[in-house]
């Protein structure tokens, strides 16, 4: 265990505040911006053993193969965040940073995409590249080298708030980076409907393994310290307000359109190194 840093990576405060206690773990925030933080949270050596083999069957649904019928329909519910991506590059080479399993890289390779990965589990690296054929780097992302590669898209769905040091993991994002390429990070809003209506339940909490928590604004912040300009952010449904209208008969239908008028779980953005 140790303590989580001092000041604050987004606007270098030292006050905080407590945010929310569960079971043993304490999350706070930075009483200025609002940046939240596991403290304290496991080590560097503590998260080495946490991500084995029992988490990644705990999160991920394993596929059979490249080809199976298991791997397609989970392929396909990669669409959204392929989506996401073609509106600002259609074709080209994308990492992604905490790739995990690899089948948002498998989505995007089906696509005509070349495609990379980096991994902190080396259960989760060995399932993408054996069974998917990704090519994936394991390691701490402080460690991991790709040598004179360059990407069009850098991806980070859900991987930041599980970083160490967000703001390094940002700079390794943005040095792999073409001039013209986009990153897109993605990660648990606790500001959002979910958030406040679930309470402790809300799984965008889950500690020990997320040892950030953001805010729409403190993830623009933070992307700004470190050179990147905001193109386009999305707000995800609210899980809660459409589980609450499915029950009803009538609003059945348009549960799902209600709910998009709610913020949910995650908050999603693009951005591109902004111009001197």
């Amino acid at each position: 265990m140790e303590r989580a840093p001092e000041c604050c990576l987004v606007c270098g405060t030292k006050e905080k505040e407590p945010l929310i206690t569960i079971n043993e773990w304490q999350v706070v925030r930075c009483s200025a911006c609002g940046m939240g933080s596991l403290d304290p949270r496991p080590s560097v050596a503590d998260l080495a053993e946490m991500y084995d083999k029992q988490y990644c069957q705990e999160r991920f649904c394993e596929a059979e193969g490249e080809n199976s019928m298991t791997l397609q329909k989970r392929l396909s519910l990669e669409s959204s965040r392929l989506r996401f991506i073609k509106k600002f590059k259609a074709t080209g080479k994308v990492l992604d940073i905490g790739c995990g399993f690899g089948y948002f890289l498998a989505a995007c390779r089906e696509k005509g995409y070349l495609v990379h990965g980096v991994d902190f589990s080396g259960y989760a690296v060995e399932h993408a590249q054996n069974r998917l054929k990704i090519p994936v780097t394991v390691g701490p992302l402080d460690s991991v080298q790709l040598e004179g590669e360059k990407f069009d898209v850098v991806t980070m769905w859900h991987s930041l708030e599980h970083t160490p040091d967000p703001s390094s993991a940002l700079e390794k994002a943005r040095s792999w980076l073409k001039d013209d390429g986009v990153l897109v990070v993605d990660v648990p809003n606790y500001l959002g409907t979910d958030a406040a209506k679930y309470g402790r339940e809300w799984t965008g909490w889950d500690p020990p393994y997320h040892l950030w928590h953001f805010t729409p604004e403190t993830l623009v912040k933070l992307l700004a310290k470190h050179g990147f300009a905001v193109q386009t952010m999305k707000s995800y449904h609210s899980e809660y307000i459409k589980e609450k209208l499915a029950k009803h008969l009538l609003l059945k239908p348009v549960a799902r359109m209600i709910s998009q008028l709610y913020s949910g779980h995650s908050v999603a953005v693009v951005a591109k190194v902004a111009s001197i």
